[in-house]
């Protein structure tokens, strides 16, 4: 009998398992694609609607490149769309020419068509360190669009909850970040977890989970002064392209 119910236990939490990957597996996804003929790269924009609702959203596909020289040119596409569940859609493709010492940065980004919220993204780089040599600014005019784009990446109610939070006060400042802010939830012991806020794919600031009110509007004011400082930073660095 014992070992009948230990084998039941063992079944369903390996059920809940499945049914929880399977749960966060549900979600839009954004990928970019690369195939190199001769002296050009192919870039391919696609977007997987992994959940089972109809989705209406919009696409920003922006590639820049760098040359030997120091030049930089880019290209921007964009366009509203809509998905169907479980569909895979080609949103755009973007041909450039590409040499040995040319350096190459492409972003994508999906959001919601009616609130205009982030909901997946995807980057590629090609020959990354030789952006760090000095070249034109050109940040504010080619992401100019990205400014206030936020992504929710939070898994409980609480993660939720913050980041309608963040949300609503970080859409009305006038002073944004040109980059994308995330906000992710990792799990942790007991029933606590961890938000990170991210820009850049850099950890600005990182908090444990309370469901108090209290507590995530000071973690707000916190996130947002260190959004600040971290913008304050990156805006010292004079001629150098930062994604």
């Amino acid at each position: 009998m014992k070992k009948l119910s230990a084998l039941t236990l063992c079944t369903f939490f390996i059920f809940l398992a499945i049914t929880t990957y399977g749960q966060e597996d549900k979600k839009v996804t954004a990928k970019i694609e690369s195939s190199m003929l001769e002296d050009q790269i192919r870039i391919k924009a696609t977007v997987t609607n992994g959940t089972a609702i109809y989705q209406e959203l919009n696409y920003l596909l922006i590639s820049i490149k760098k040359g030997d020289g120091g030049n930089l040119s880019n290209n921007q596409q964009k366009g509203k769309f809509s998905i169907n569940p479980n569909e895979v859609k080609v949103l755009s493709e973007i041909n450039v020419n590409f040499q040995t010492k040319d350096a190459l940065k492409a972003f994508l980004y999906i959001r919601d068509e009616e609130t205009q919220k982030l909901v997946a993204k995807d980057s590629l780089e090609l020959n990354n360190e030789l952006f760090k040599k000095k070249v034109a600014k050109i940040e504010e005019e080619v992401f100019y669009e990205l400014k206030g784009l936020t992504i929710d990446e939070t898994k409980s109610k609480v993660g939720k909850d913050f980041y309608d939070l963040f949300y609503m006060y970080y859409s009305q400042i006038p002073d944004k970040s040109t980059s994308a802010v995330t906000i992710s939830e990792l799990p942790s012991r007991g029933t606590s977890g961890q938000i990170n806020v991210q820009i850049d794919d850099k950890i600005v600031y990182s908090f444990m989970t309370n469901p108090s009110d209290d507590y995530l509007k000071e973690q707000l004011s916190a996130s947002l002064k260190y959004i600040k400082e971290f913008n304050a930073r990156k805006n010292l660095i004079k001629n150098e392209f930062i994604y």
